[in-house]
């Protein structure tokens, strides 16, 4: 018989969801010491405003910053929410995985690569910025989950669905530089497509590109709409109006009557061609040549990607329905 005690599922995810809490606290660090260029392996925390280094009872991961109320002990600046709100991200997304896939080796490599999702989202909510290390980091070791079977892909699926999805990406950059002068998306959102495409492969990659432009519309495009009227550009602000309806028409209009789905569908296409010649108008504007983005697409397209580790089979279910029957 096994000396190893038996402990309840609840005890065992309490554990977990510790673990991740203390992650998300170093997590914290890696984002904002990649962007300044510190080290962050060895040295110790400090107060980013006074440089005052923290004692330990100052830096417990969610309970300081309560203690604390959210105030620096030092000189009394206010801390940013990032720090908890990391944490706790990551700690619910430790949970999560466990209570989804056991504990196994599964979650373990899964919570490794969230790990580096929350990185590069964090860099890039920032400063727009994905630090190369850490995606090819993740392509390493995206590569390698793919490799021992976690996923049933192998190296060589793995291996051309990062190619596939990274030039995906890099093809519409070229075509945006023949259009508009500019690249539609960083170089780093290549990068991380190398590590979604080693994950999921061709075919269920093209599933977390479409999930992707959906979450990235549907979250930014209010932003802009906002933003462009601030500016007083009413009719930039009306192209990005246009936009979000129609991407929220497409849930809805296949209900219609043909005869009502095919008026809606020209109607839509209209607003469509008037939204695309002022938004091109507006990014023909811009001065910085060499990298778009209005907002940062990182995000989205990891936020995509940790959901279909979940829920792939769900979602490819409701395109397929969706789009061919």
């Amino acid at each position: 018989m096994s000396n190893i005690p038996y402990l309840p599922d609840w005890i065992i995810a309490a554990y977990i969801f510790i673990i991740g809490v203390c992650i998300g606290s170093f997590l914290n660090v890696v984002i904002l010491r990649s962007l300044s260029n510190e080290g962050f392996v060895f040295s110790r925390s400090k107060c980013p405003y006074c440089s005052n280094q923290l004692k330990w009872y100052m830096n417990i991961p969610l309970f300081s910053y309560i203690f604390l109320k959210g105030q620096c002990a030092y000189c009394k600046k206010k801390i940013s929410l990032q720090y908890p709100l990391v944490e706790l991200l990551t700690g619910l997304v430790f949970l999560g995985t466990f209570l989804f896939f056991g504990l196994a080796y599964k979650t373990l490599f899964l919570c490794v690569i969230f790990s580096f999702f929350i990185v590069l989202s964090g860099t890039d909510f920032k400063q727009t910025v994905i630090v190369d290390i850490h995606s090819y980091i993740l392509y390493a070791i995206c590569l390698v989950y793919s490799t021992l079977g976690f996923n049933e892909l192998g190296f060589l699926q793995a291996f051309l669905g990062s190619i596939f999805a990274f030039l995906f990406f890099e093809g519409i950059c070229l075509i945006s530089r023949l259009i508009i002068k500019q690249r539609m998306f960083g170089f780093g959102d290549s990068l991380i497509a190398l590590s979604i495409g080693a994950l999921f492969g061709v075919k269920n990659t093209i599933i977390v590109i479409l999930l992707s432009f959906i979450i990235q519309s549907l979250s930014a495009i209010p932003l802009l709409i906002k933003k462009a009227y601030l500016e007083n550009k009413k009719k930039l602000a009306l192209s990005y109006f246009f936009v979000f309806v129609s991407i929220l028409s497409l849930v809805f209009i296949k209900k219609l009557p043909s005869n009502y789905y095919l008026a809606t569908v020209l109607i839509m296409t209209v607003f469509l061609i008037y939204s695309s010649k002022n938004i091109l108008l507006e990014l023909n504007n811009k001065k910085d040549n060499d990298n778009f983005a209005i907002m940062p697409f990182g995000p989205a397209f990891l936020m995509a990607a940790f959901i279909c580790v979940f829920y792939l089979v769900q979602i490819k279910k409701f395109v397929i329905e969706f789009f061919i029957y």
